[in-house]
């Protein structure tokens, strides 16, 4: 009996002995990974860095040029010209979209076939989105190179990041609350601006930053339908050439000059600062999400009553909406 019982502890002892040193093995190559991957970006971000700020001046900054005269200013506003205009393209059908997918629930095949196409969308590369704005935008509807080309080309890249991350945040919400309201008499239009909207604005928030961070990054689009302005802005919207940080970047280091390597490393160094600024914002999503919905909370009351409370005159005002549409 004493033999089975010493026996006994004895396996119980080796097995977690066992577990101990898989933790451990466990825990020290996570450590591994995450030293791996914060040496890899530190140095990115120290030889960047050090590049552009040896390099960079006021003058350089507030200047127009090209990859091997003048400044990048011309590259810095037309960035975020095209994309504030990716954006005005995308981010209405994208949140759009996802209150579709959220409230879809006898459509099901239809949602489905929309997730199915905007996964696609994200994995199509970028140069393919460029051919198609080139043939399509550019030529066959004779945008020209122009801000409406790349800002529609941007679009196309950031629509499923803005569609799939607001979807996400609208599902996080706690069920019982949408069916509560639906039992108390609310339509979708109550329970969207009321309840998703509100309360997902943190999520929106982030995919919108993620969407910007990925397209203020991209060259492979604007090449083909944005080209490259070294004049200055754009002198409209349409067959007017855009400047932008990533042909600095991408022309710049291939030329022979040192200067050219100095713009291009200035470029790049705005590039990173802007998009990790960007990340942190949707990191600390929580304090500009507060204010986001002080700002969607009231705006949420207005198209309620606007559109939704207004009785008409044939309306029984002692009837509540729910027993109407109950009736109905």
């Amino acid at each position: 009996m004493i033999n089975s019982d010493m026996h006994g502890n004895e396996i119980k002892w080796k097995r977690r002995s066992s577990r101990k040193a898989r933790d451990i093995a466990a825990r020290i190559l996570g450590y591994l990974a995450l030293g791996f991957m914060l040496a890899i970006l530190v140095s990115i971000f120290a030889y960047i860095i050090k590049g552009g700020a040896a390099a960079v001046s006021w003058n350089i900054l507030t200047t127009y040029g090209n990859t091997s005269d003048g400044g990048v200013l011309n590259g810095i506003i037309g960035t975020w010209e095209l994309v504030g205009m990716g954006l005005l393209f995308s981010l209405i059908p994208g949140v759009f979209g996802a209150i579709y997918l959220t409230q879809s629930v006898s459509r099901k095949h239809v949602a489905d076939a929309m997730r199915l196409f905007t996964d696609v969308l994200t994995s199509v590369p970028s140069i393919v989105i460029g051919l198609f704005g080139y043939l399509v935008l550019v030529i066959k509807f004779n945008l020209g190179y122009s801000l409406v080309a790349g800002g529609l080309a941007l679009g196309i890249m950031m629509l499923p990041y803005i569609m799939r991350i607001t979807e996400m945040s609208f599902r996080n919400i706690q069920r019982e609350q949408v069916m509560n309201a639906y039992a108390l008499g609310a339509d979708n239009v109550n329970v969207t601006t009321r309840i998703l909207l509100p309360q997902a604005s943190a999520g929106i928030l982030s995919g919108i930053l993620l969407a910007i961070s990925i397209a203020a990054g991209e060259t492979a689009q604007l090449l083909y339908t944005a080209s490259f302005n070294s004049a200055g802005l754009p002198s409209g919207l349409t067959h007017s050439p855009v400047g932008y940080l990533t042909y600095f970047v991408w022309n710049g280091i291939n030329q022979p000059s040192a200067y050219a390597h100095n713009l291009a490393f200035i470029s790049a160094m705005i590039l990173i600062i802007s998009v990790t600024v960007l990340i942190l914002i949707s990191k600390y999503e929580d304090v500009v999400g507060r204010l986001l919905r002080r700002i969607l909370g009231p705006l949420g009351v207005i198209i309620n009553r606007v559109f939704v409370e207004a009785p008409s005159e044939k309306e029984d005002k002692g009837t509540s909406k729910g027993e109407k549409k109950w009736k109905k």
